[in-house]
């Protein structure tokens, strides 16, 4: 082959090159373009705002029900007990698995006497993860606290100085995921996975005062976690079960500041769940409880405005003296209990408030 040959075989190779480069450039452009246009057209409401109404979820269970790798995660039940004598008790229980610069584990619980308007509460701490290695569900066994949540049909034990139970507990409406397909937006402190189950059956016992009854009642069940600092806000937040079966989650978050940053509500009923944004409730604060013992300040009653679903509600605290001091645990200081509601619907609740001081009068 002579020179003049392989230098024409040369050019028509690079030019055969050539072409092609041009027409994965044209591609590429137009891939571009059309990008930009779904970005840009014009959207209707359901799709531009968060979903109106959503029955699909990014959340799988029962494999979502165990622990993940992640910064922050929390198991979280609040509960009504009534006994076999007719008195009415409720309570919270809560494990918190914290992998930051070390990994440890948190538990919180509380019993409120409503007959006798007492509150006691409980806190513990210990290093690692004691639910490490389980799949498909959560058992956390530390010294003499117990959870084990098996996809809705869960076991929990708490037993100290002041009160103990032990509750069996059973799923009875569909998991209720909150957000967008399970996944809500707490500003600047990140991004969480969040769902729960909104009424689940007890049955089981309670031990106070050296008395045991058997007692049975209704809870409400939250599984939370991700990447996100809680500590950056402060919140107000409600679970309320009204009597016509309607339930709803809702909550308000601020920063360091005091500056509203989010706010969101979820109702379900009959396995529908529907979000509704800051235009369409309102939820304003009343009467103030001071606490003698921090000198903080908390708003124990509320009222709560739903136009769109003809919802008026007043949401009152039952033991005012709800407060939780667990600075030597996760060095916080909250409210933490059960509500009343009455107004437009009848029915109850719980309610958890974080971030108050003492000016706040």
């Amino acid at each position: 082959m002579n020179k003049k040959v392989r230098v024409k075989k040369r050019y028509k190779k690079k030019r055969k090159n050539y072409k092609t480069l041009a027409f994965v450039g044209i591609f590429m452009l137009l891939a571009t373009l059309w990008a930009f246009y779904q970005l840009t057209k014009p959207k209707v409401a359901t799709e531009w705002f968060d979903s109106r109404v959503s029955n699909t979820q990014n959340i799988v269970l029962p494999r979502d029900d165990g622990y993940h790798d992640n910064t922050m995660e929390w198991w979280y039940y609040n509960g009504r007990l009534t006994t076999e004598s007719g008195k009415e008790y409720s309570f919270h229980f809560t494990s918190f698995l914290v992998n930051n610069m070390m990994t440890h584990t948190v538990f919180h619980s509380s019993l409120g006497d409503h007959s006798g308007n007492q509150h006691y509460t409980d806190q513990s701490r210990t290093a690692g993860n004691p639910t490490v290695g389980i799949k498909n569900s959560f058992l956390f066994k530390h010294q003499n606290w117990y959870m084990h949540g098996d996809n809705g049909h869960d076991h929990l034990k708490v037993s100290n100085d002041n009160f103990a139970f032990d509750l069996r507990l059973e799923n009875s409406e569909p998991v209720v995921s909150h957000g967008q397909d399970g996944i809500i937006s707490l500003d600047i402190a990140g991004d969480s996975y969040y769902y729960s189950r909104t009424r689940m059956k007890i049955t089981g016992t309670l031990d106070i005062a050296g008395t045991q009854e058997r007692v049975i009642g209704i809870a409400w069940f939250d599984h939370q976690w991700g990447d996100f600092l809680p500590a950056k806000l402060s919140w107000d937040w409600f679970s309320i079960q009204l009597d016509n079966g309607m339930d709803l989650m809702l909550y308000q978050l601020r920063d360091k500041q005091g500056n509203p940053v989010r706010y969101s509500t979820t109702i379900s009923k009959d396995g529908v769940t529907e979000i509704l944004d800051i235009t369409e409730f309102t939820l304003t604060p009343g009467q103030k409880w001071h606490s003698k013992q921090t000198g903080n300040n908390y708003p124990v009653v509320w009222n709560l405005k739903i136009p769109g679903k003809n919802i008026d509600l007043n949401i009152h605290s039952i033991i005012k003296n709800s407060e939780v001091d667990a600075r030597l645990s996760t060095y916080l200081i909250y409210w933490e209990g059960a509500v009343n509601i009455s107004g437009s619907h009848t029915g109850q609740g719980f309610m958890e408030l974080q971030g108050y001081k003492g000016d706040n009068k």
